[in-house]
């Protein structure tokens, strides 16, 4: 597998920005040669007109959908929001709410797949929340939010059912 599918790889399964320095640890190239593999992944999918962008923002790397798609992304997002929450999305949302704050990778280590999709639609809704990890600077912490709590109607987690139990 060339250098250029592997970082299209990886940057798809992290679904948040992955440094330069992290994405040469994770493939064992040198970030040199990542810097050009990305500079170049960028332009094909910009003028193959394809519906994936690949964005640089102080030298993190992000891929993310092209802005000529808007329009069928937020009706996407429309669809999601009027539909109930998937069996995929509770499960997410139980294990944040129990075991969070929380890393994606222990939320996929968890529920045995990726999350990533799945976290997205819950920070869309609005029902958790990403905040820096305070030890690891490439890394969120994910947490239920205020507006989960007033769903609920419950003013704390800690009323969960069997909270103090999943938390030992």
């Amino acid at each position: 597998m060339d250098i250029k599918s592997k970082i299209e790889s990886l940057l798809f399964a992290a679904g948040e920005p992955l440094s330069l320095e992290r994405l040469s640890k994770l493939t064992g190239e040198k970030e040199e040669k990542i810097k050009e593999a990305l500079n170049s992944l960028s332009e094909e999918f910009k003028n193959q007109e394809r519906g994936i962008r690949v964005l640089c923002n102080n030298e993190q790397w992000l891929m993310v959908t092209a802005p000529e798609t808007t329009p069928l992304i937020q009706k996407l997002k429309k669809e999601v929001f009027e539909d109930d929450l998937s069996a995929a999305a509770q499960e997410t949302l139980a294990v944040i709410a129990y075991k969070g704050p929380i890393i994606r990778t222990e939320i996929n280590e968890i529920r045995g797949v990726d999350s990533s999709y799945t976290l997205g639609q819950l920070l869309s809704r609005g029902l958790i929340e990403r905040t820096r990890h305070p030890q690891k600077s490439n890394t969120y912490l994910y947490n239920i939010s205020f507006a989960f709590l007033q769903h609920l109607g419950i003013n704390d987690v800690k009323e969960l059912p069997q909270h103090e139990e999943f938390n030992k």
